[in-house]
């Protein structure tokens, strides 16, 4: 029989074998009917819920020069209440003044043009609502092809300057709440499912090592195709499973979300998915290969600690990365292996990322993946039969060749 054979049939054991449990099944049909309620909440919620008046408070306004009546009389009107303005010597003052976050606009051009800052989010500046609301209403008019007085036809007032320039995150102001929240929900998801399946992992390696099922597999399996087979089987439950919780989550926001639904929000889900095969790739071999290292579950922790702390710090890095996905730390993070399935799949959600940098990134994360693998067949095949303490790394590379 040949290796890749043996690796399928090991692979489609563990499939078998995890698919069949009663755990396996009222796990994920439960989780996909929790998230699927989640989906849904929002549009229940916002028709059952009264609307609350809530009296406006006066927004701080830049202003660059002098701006004519009728601009402040548009942006009042947007506002709900007059702004209080403040006087900037110029352009680059404005956006000093957007980033710090001490004006939420700024007019300039004599109110020909509106500055904004960058999107709303969990670290962002947001744009003032009726501001947003009146910038989606005249992009709307403009794609209908409605003449240009139409927007104060139906306001009824002279509308905010029409010509935005974002500053900051550079996530579009309009759709920002939707994709952030997708981008941080991607990233949360695919963090806890990982660390789940390597979790199951560790306790599939540790329970066969100590109930001495491997020594019987053995004769027949080479040890770099057992490890091969248990990882790709897991992942491959993994994967079915993610995709089983998500997509009644999907099908529900796609149903009740309407014009609510960030843009392209089939494309990130399909993105996380692509990520979690990419990074259960990096991570599911270097687990199995540690976990082989000890014998009991408790004794684990240790010897799995650093790639613990390296999974915890790559999914910590997606924060920053939320409030500039198009900034320096997120540009470098995506082509780094460890950190790139969780920056990426945030970025598609929130901006319009290259192709050839989502491309040159999973390059990145497969070479790793297929190094480290190899790196940890080796120590799997040195420790899978030594029970009792815990074996060194050095023991367990030299008990490869022998």
């Amino acid at each position: 029989m040949t290796p890749a054979r043996t690796v399928l049939l090991v692979a489609g054991r563990e499939v078998r074998q995890r698919v069949r449990t009663r755990a396996f099944q009222v796990t994920t049909v439960l989780f996909a009917a929790v998230l699927a309620v989640i989906a849904a909440a929002p549009a229940v919620f916002a028709d059952r819920a009264p609307a609350e008046e809530v009296a406006p408070e006066p927004t701080s306004v830049g202003v660059v020069g002098e701006v004519d009546e009728s601009a402040l009389a548009g942006l009042t009107a947007a506002l709900g209440v007059p702004p209080e303005l403040e006087e900037l010597a110029d352009r680059d003052a404005a956006r000093a003044a957007l980033e710090r976050g001490s004006v939420a606009l700024v007019v300039v051009d004599g109110g020909a043009r509106l500055l904004a800052a960058g999107a709303a989010g969990p670290f962002g500046s947001p744009v003032p609502p009726g501001v947003s609301e009146t910038i989606a209403l005249a992009r709307s008019l403009e794609e209908v092809g409605a003449p240009p007085d139409a927007l104060t036809t139906v306001l009824g007032t002279p509308p905010v300057p029409v010509e935005v320039v974002i500053t900051g995150s550079g996530v579009d102001p309009v759709t920002a709440e939707g994709r952030f929240a997708v981008a941080y929900a991607g990233s949360l998801v695919l963090y806890f499912v990982l660390v789940f399946f390597a979790n199951l992992i560790v306790t599939g390696v540790i329970e066969e090592k100590g109930s001495r099922v491997v020594e019987l597999l053995l004769p027949a399996v080479a040890p770099r195709q057992l490890m091969g087979g248990k990882v790709l089987g897991l992942g491959t439950v993994g994967t079915l499973q993610a995709a089983a919780m998500l997509t009644p989550a999907l099908i529900v926001l796609q149903v009740t979300g309407g014009d609510r639904l960030p843009p392209r929000l089939g494309t990130s889900f399909a993105a996380v998915l692509i990520a979690f095969v990419l990074g259960y790739g990096l991570y599911a071999g270097v687990t199995a290969g540690l976990a082989a290292l000890v014998s009991r579950v408790e004794d684990s922790q240790v010897a799995l600690f650093p790639l613990y702390a390296i999974l915890v710090a790559a999914f910590a890095t997606s924060f920053p990365v939320l409030h500039a996905p198009d900034g320096t730390l997120a540009k470098v993070v995506t082509f780094v292996p460890f950190t790139a399935p969780f920056v990426v799949p945030a970025r598609i959600a929130l901006i319009d990322l290259p192709l050839w940098q989502a491309g040159v990134a999973a390059i990145g994360v497969v070479v790793t993946g297929v190094l480290l693998t190899l790196l940890a067949a080796r120590l799997y095949e040195g420790s899978i039969l030594r029970a009792g303490a815990r074996v060194r790394l050095r023991d367990a590379w030299r008990g490869a060749r022998e």
